[in-house]
């Protein structure tokens, strides 16, 4: 129900996500903040640049695939240095770490409970650890504030979704501000080999009995040659969660009308946790089925997300599912060890009723949390604002028009045309893992929409245009048009509101006897059957009451 929201994707969008780096340019919409009404007095006024410069405190969770050069750290890097030259903003890191393995959720939660001093401007991706710290009380209502000092564009991003506000709510006060994400980033496809499918003359499959077909055929009539326990025809993994960004297997019940580890909308109009609908019961049997004769990897248990990219870019595995940008990472690098391989992104197949569902991807991945005490919390909207207004979706002509940094995300040459990132001195680096906020900030709908006109066949004019069609790897465009005609398919997490009492005590237990459950079905250790008990345990476990929580909550924003 819960994902780590960007320890992850950070490294998958390694050659992507610092490169929506976009244009310097006007004040108007911090002017328009300027003389909103109840203005600060003249020491909070709100200002461009700050002149004595001002403050904010900060703690860094590193993404581990941050790399720094030039001598520079997460605490002095090029980006601390724009801002305290472009705004007068003087950047304090109270303290970092590598966030591998919960690092940063660990010591934030040490400094929680020692009583040390907490930063004022917090990006956290970790949903329990986000609400720990609303509830602590040492973290403000940001909602009046935003809504003070945010600039007209990062305001019409927030309202692309509805819901966005909901997890950082209590009691009708916004106590956190999302942190926006692209819309879609996280929905999935599948990705097949269409070099397979031609040597043996097949279609790309539309249903799961056409799958099936084809998976057979990847496995025992291999065109490659390879023998059939060398093949994985559909790499799957589920180690961390059966609802996740690269190999997951939850289309498979949503074949059969539900999706996993997530609330679903049922038909009486209120919310249901997926895992326990009936549905699941001719999912897992048919995993069971797919292990037996071998189509998805032995070890899918054991498997994380990154590991079920690894067969696919060996060149043995047939099928995998994963984001719509996955030809350039990290499905590019097959034709390194099989130089005949080709990848193409198909539709989810349909079930036996005509179903296919998918998970759909939330808007936002994080929170960013201000402190009661903070001096100047409206420096904080000073360079958040500059970035949505000049960096998120740039016009043509952009200054920042390949990136951030010149000589970090960005090189030209003596004709004023880019080189590639590896022969950038000392190398690419991803200037956005240095920014308060990660990611910087992405309006939702900006990539989507360049992708859909880059896939009609527009030449590539904008910021977002070029990166993509530079960096995303070819197929991306077909890939996003295929993902927007199943958009109907797509089902978010109905529950988006902070973490319930009984989820608090209950849910780790809940979703370890899920996972025991579901993999002793699908590895045949248990009967098909074993999920009524589940069911009927999930419910006197916990799952009842928090069921009543859910719709409770749902009641009150529905």
């Amino acid at each position: 129900m819960r994902k780590k929201a960007w320890g992850i994707k950070g490294g998958l969008l390694a050659l992507c996500a610092g490169l929506m780096l976009s244009g310097c340019g006007g004040g108007a919409s911090s002017e328009k903040a300027a003389e909103a009404p109840s203005t600060p007095s003249v020491e909070n006024a709100y200002k461009e640049k700050y002149d004595p410069p001002v403050t904010i405190t900060t703690a860094w969770g590193i993404n581990p695939i941050a790399k720094f050069k030039n001598g520079e750290s997460i605490e002095n890097s090029v980006a601390t240095k724009w801002a305290k030259e472009k705004f007068g903003i003087d950047i304090k890191s109270l303290w970092s770490v590598t966030d591998t393995n919960g690092a940063f959720v660990t010591k934030m939660r040490l400094a929680m409970s020692s009583g040390q001093e907490m930063p004022e401007i917090v990006t956290v991706g970790d949903d329990l650890l986000a609400q720990d710290l609303i509830d602590s009380g040492m973290y403000q209502e940001a909602g009046p504030l935003f809504d003070k000092y945010a600039s007209d564009t990062w305001k019409k991003a927030m309202e692309l979704d509805p819901n966005i506000w909901n997890p950082y709510t209590r009691e009708g006060k916004r106590m956190g501000i999302p942190i926006l994400d692209y819309a879609y980033n996280n929905d999935y496809l599948l990705w097949i080999r269409q070099d397979w499918l031609d040597k043996l003359n097949l279609q790309a499959p539309k249903t799961i009995d056409e799958l099936e077909k084809v998976m057979d055929a990847f496995k025992n009539q291999n065109p490659d040659g390879l023998s059939p326990d060398k093949v994985i025809p559909l790499s799957l993994g589920f180690k961390t969660s059966m609802n996740t960004w690269m190999g997951d297997p939850s289309w498979i019940f949503g074949a059969y009308g539900t999706l996993p580890q997530q609330w679903n909308l049922n038909a009486d109009g209120k919310l249901e946790y997926g895992s326990v609908n009936p549905a699941m019961k001719q999912g897992l049997a048919k995993l069971n089925e797919w292990h037996t004769k071998g189509y998805i990897p032995a070890e899918a248990a054991l498997w994380d997300e990154n590991k079920t990219s690894e067969p696919a870019v060996a060149g043995t595995a047939g099928i995998i599912p994963g984001p719509y940008w996955m030809s350039g990472w990290p499905l590019q690098d097959t034709v390194k060890n099989v130089p005949s391989a080709v990848w193409k992104p198909i539709a989810i197949p349909t079930g036996p009723d005509g179903k296919a569902m998918r998970h759909g991807t939330k808007f936002s991945n994080g929170v960013i949390l201000i402190k009661k005490d903070m001096k100047h919390p409206e420096a904080f909207f000073t360079y958040q604002n500059y970035l949505f207004d000049n960096y998120a979706d740039p016009k043509p002509g952009s200054p920042y028009d390949y990136g951030l940094f010149e000589g970090y995300d960005y090189k030209l040459d003596d004709k004023g045309q880019p080189i590639p990132g590896e022969k950038i001195d000392g190398g690419y680096v991803n200037v956005t893992l240095y920014l308060l906020v990660h990611d910087g900030a992405r309006i939702p709908d900006a990539q989507m929409k360049a992708l859909m006109n880059l896939a009609d066949g527009k030449e590539p004019v904008t910021k977002l245009e070029k990166d993509v069609a530079l960096n995303y790897g070819k197929e991306t465009p077909a890939a996003a048009k295929i993902l927007l005609s199943q958009e109907e398919i797509s089902k978010k997490n109905m529950f988006t509101g902070p973490t319930t009492d009984t989820m608090k005590s209950r849910l780790d237990y809940l979703n370890k006897m899920e996972n025991q459950v579901f993999n002793e079905i699908i590895y045949g250790k248990s009967s098909v059957d074993a999920f009524d008990a589940f069911v009927s345990s999930w419910n006197s476990g916990g799952g009842e009451k928090m069921t009543q929580e859910v719709n409770a909550w749902y009641d009150t924003v529905k």
